[in-house]
């Protein structure tokens, strides 16, 4: 087995194990990547690059859309739902036109997003949400 496999190996064990706490913030961060380099990769008109980033964004998006859990996460759901379709409207129209501008914004809420959500699961282990209540994003 090479090292390459026994590394991913690891690193899906490792996701796999985490809670749903710990893989918010998990996805955001690989949210923020995948919108920072195909900024980059429109910029330096990288249009194939640019292409497979907004399809992993895209992803994660429509997988942090479908964990809502509108009974238990009430209108912070409802809200999330609102800010996570806005962020695929945009990321759509920015891949469009090819304008990293676009973007701006979406970096900096997904950086709030996972500040807040680092902060909560530092606070309050076992919360679930940026409430503190455990009612905000339910992971199946």
């Amino acid at each position: 087995m090479s090292y390459q496999t026994r590394a991913n190996a690891y690193r899906e064990n490792s996701v796999m194990s985490m809670s749903r706490e710990e893989l918010v913030p998990l996805m955001y961060e690989h949210l923020l990547i995948g919108l920072k380099r195909a900024s980059k990769q429109m910029e330096e008109g990288d249009i194939e690059g640019k292409a497979a980033s907004i399809e992993k964004v895209s992803g994660i998006l429509y997988e942090l859309l479908g964990s809502l859990n509108f009974e238990e996460g009430g209108e912070i759901a409802s809200r999330l739902a609102s800010l996570y379709g806005y962020f695929l409207k945009e990321v759509t129209e920015a891949s469009r036109t090819l304008d990293p501008k676009r973007l701006e914004p979406l970096i900096e809420m997904v950086t709030s997003l996972h500040e807040a959500w680092v902060e909560v699961t530092k606070a309050n282990p076992g919360s679930g949400t940026p409430d503190g209540g455990g009612a905000g994003e339910e992971w199946r």
